[in-house]
């Protein structure tokens, strides 16, 4: 009976610092029930072992790490990465270094494969910038080009309209002198025209007078 009481107190003692994080630490009634602190410690420590074995334990062993399971849960997280941080910058300096030597042995059939890849796309890019410069100075001849052809067709217009412009002028300059020209052609008509009526006026008068000088004649 003593002994379940011992266990209950360390058991208390061990959630107590596992729940606060803090160090193991036993009450009066705890130590009363017999707890002691070493026994509540080793709670503790089997528990943690028992949480990082299976948070951690697949992770420790891909690694072959170590542990004291005494260690916080921060302090196994931090070994995990750092011996990842390690494989994984080795794995980089022996990726590094087998490509210095495959290099300075004059390339393998591999390298010189993917240096031709490198070329191609290289050579690729070039020829699709190249493409891109010429269909932009195509765009702008183009542009320039029909933008001379909109200033030609302006200019065109403008000596069309002024043509016009001047075209009818003239016009309406000829018809004046027309017209000027045909009124001084009426006018002389008229003139000649009422001579002629009065050289036939004189004439019928003149008629007249001779057939009333026969009539007295013949008298």
């Amino acid at each position: 009976m003593f002994g379940h009481f011992r266990g209950g107190a360390n058991q208390d003692a061990a959630d107590e610092a596992i729940r606060t994080g803090q160090p193991v630490k036993l009450g009066f009634l705890e130590r009363l029930y017999g707890g002691t602190k070493e026994d509540a410690e080793n709670i503790v420590k089997t528990t943690k072992k028992k949480q990082l074995e299976s948070a951690y334990g697949s992770d420790l062993a891909r690694l072959g790490l170590m542990v004291d399971w005494g260690e916080s849960e921060q302090s196994v997280k931090s070994k995990i990465f750092a011996t990842n941080q390690a494989r994984q910058t080795g794995q980089e300096d022996k990726k590094r270094a087998q490509g210095i030597q495959d290099r300075n042995a004059g390339f393998t059939q591999q390298s010189k494969l993917a240096d031709a890849g490198y070329k191609a796309a290289a050579l690729q890019g070039q020829l699709g910038r190249e493409a891109a410069q010429d269909q932009y100075l195509h765009s702008s001849k183009t542009q320039e080009a029909r933008y001379a052809h909109e200033r030609s067709e302006g200019r065109l217009d403008r000596r069309h309209q002024a043509e016009l412009a001047d075209s009818k002028d003239g016009l309406q300059m000829q018809m004046a002198i027309m017209q000027n020209d045909l009124a001084e052609k009426r006018m002389d008509y008229d003139r000649e025209t009422a001579r002629m009526d009065k050289r036939s006026a004189a004439i019928a008068q003149l008629m007249s007078g001779l057939g009333s000088l026969g009539g007295a004649f013949s008298l």
